[in-house]
């Protein structure tokens, strides 16, 4: 499904459909895509929870196994 794609001379603002639109430089864009990755798995409750036991298991000097 193909957009017509907009832009409004005066305000600079460019449109696809309705939708406003913003345009980022693609090293930005990837920047805030690893910082929204960051932010995701910090969210996960399961994440954290392991965090937390590999944390302890390590300062209990138990032998960590990545990736199980």
């Amino acid at each position: 499904m193909a957009s017509k794609v907009f832009l409004v001379d005066k305000s600079k603002t460019i449109r696809v459909g309705k939708e406003p639109m913003v345009l980022v430089p693609l090293k930005l864009w990837r920047m805030l895509e690893d910082h929204l990755e960051d932010q995701e798995a910090l969210a996960s409750k399961n994440y954290l929870r392991r965090i937390r036991k590999a944390r302890k298991d390590v300062a209990e000097g138990k032998v960590i196994y990545p990736f199980r």
